[in-house]
């Protein structure tokens, strides 16, 4: 089973529209706008050519594939031309407007070929603003490297399609494919010789992060803390008096995260969570892929204490009846369908954690 990243740039626009008379100086005008920063000529001209390429790159050679798109020159070569239907493809493009077409069209094709294929949209991620596109990076990583973790721990090989795509986005990705990635795919412009990077030997010296354990989980989580000078600044940006995770930083405390997070039960940022000895015990026989989703629960929970944020995955909510005599509150602890819940007890503003267990009535 395998995960295949595709980065998206706009050659298969480029490539395509200069039959219609949409030349690239004309696609790349609009690479950073929305729908409703675009000229409507252009928007008309243009989605009538969408809708002839749709038609059109299902009846396409494998050779003319290749010469439509970046993308698809590496996928035909990475298949041969024989698409596997167990493959999962991730598209990861663009939050604009020609980014989402793009993504639209490969979709369209791989789906027409019988794979599975989703979105991966960059929320935000433009050029046009660096301090923007920083931010933006740092929050691609939370969500992907999540993504990423949870295909790995269900035996997914995963491969980084980074033929495609913009230089800026994908020299980020390729230092993500270094920790996250089973091996790279790329073909250069002047070759039809598919180049494969395997996954380096690298691994993440959890020192810093080991030290600084929740200086860098209340940077993630958005709580206010000082900022040690051990912690180096290639870790961390200022923006408006204010540390956030740089983009390279929230690649590597991801995935140091990950570790640290399948070992140990990780100490309260608040004084207001409690473990009882009963929960530490308990923790101790949990799997090392349990003991990290229990970890990322208490982190929701930091959230829970600190903002009030109540997410769908953590449902933190009061019980009644009889078990209500016991523990007067639950959440899930688990991703997925597992009914397994951890109860707690809320005594003067304080949430103890006290068991997971089944789901109680």
């Amino acid at each position: 089973m395998r995960i295949v990243l595709t980065s998206c740039g706009l050659s298969l626009l480029t490539n395509y529209l200069k039959k219609f008379n949409i030349f690239p100086n004309e696609v790349y005008e609009y690479s950073n706008s929305l729908k409703t920063d675009i000229d409507n000529e252009f928007l008309i001209k243009f989605e009538n050519a969408l809708n002839e390429l749709k038609k059109d790159i299902l009846t396409y050679s494998n050779e003319e594939l290749k010469k439509l798109s970046a993308e698809l020159n590496a996928l035909v070569t990475f298949y041969n031309g024989k698409f596997q239907k167990n493959d999962i493809h991730i598209i990861f493009h663009s939050d604009t407007y020609l980014g989402e077409k793009v993504a639209e069209v490969l979709k369209y094709f791989l789906e027409n070929k019988g794979l599975n294929a989703q979105f991966f949209k960059a929320k935000d991620l433009n050029t046009a603003n660096i301090e923007e596109f920083q931010i933006s990076l740092s929050d691609v990583v939370k969500e992907l490297s999540e993504i990423l973790i949870g295909y790995k721990n269900s035996d997914y090989e995963i491969i980084f399609n980074l033929t495609g795509g913009f230089k800026s986005v994908n020299s980020f990705l390729q230092t993500m494919a270094s920790l996250y990635a089973d091996k790279s795919i790329y073909i250069f412009e002047t070759s039809d010789e598919l180049l494969i990077i395997p996954k380096l030997p690298i691994k993440v010296d959890n020192e810093i992060f080991e030290k600084y354990l929740n200086v860098f989980r209340a940077l993630e989580l958005g709580i206010k803390i000082s900022i040690p000078k051990e912690i180096p600044l290639t870790l961390v940006n200022k923006i408006d008096n204010e540390y956030i995770l740089s983009s390279f930083g929230e690649i590597v405390w991801q995935k140091a995260k990950e570790e640290i997070y399948k070992r140990k039960l990780i100490e309260p940022i608040s004084k207001n969570i409690i473990y009882s000895e009963n929960f530490k015990k308990q923790f101790e026989n949990f799997t090392p892929t349990e003991k990290y989703q229990i970890n990322k629960t208490i982190d929701k929970l930091e959230r829970y204490v600190n903002f009030r944020e109540n997410l769908k995955s953590l449902r933190v909510h009061e019980l009644s009846g009889e078990i209500s005599k016991k523990y007067n509150l639950e959440c899930y602890p688990f991703d997925g369908n597992d009914s397994r819940r951890l109860y707690c007890n809320k005594k003067d503003g304080k949430i103890i954690l006290e068991a997971i267990d089944s789901h109680l009535k």
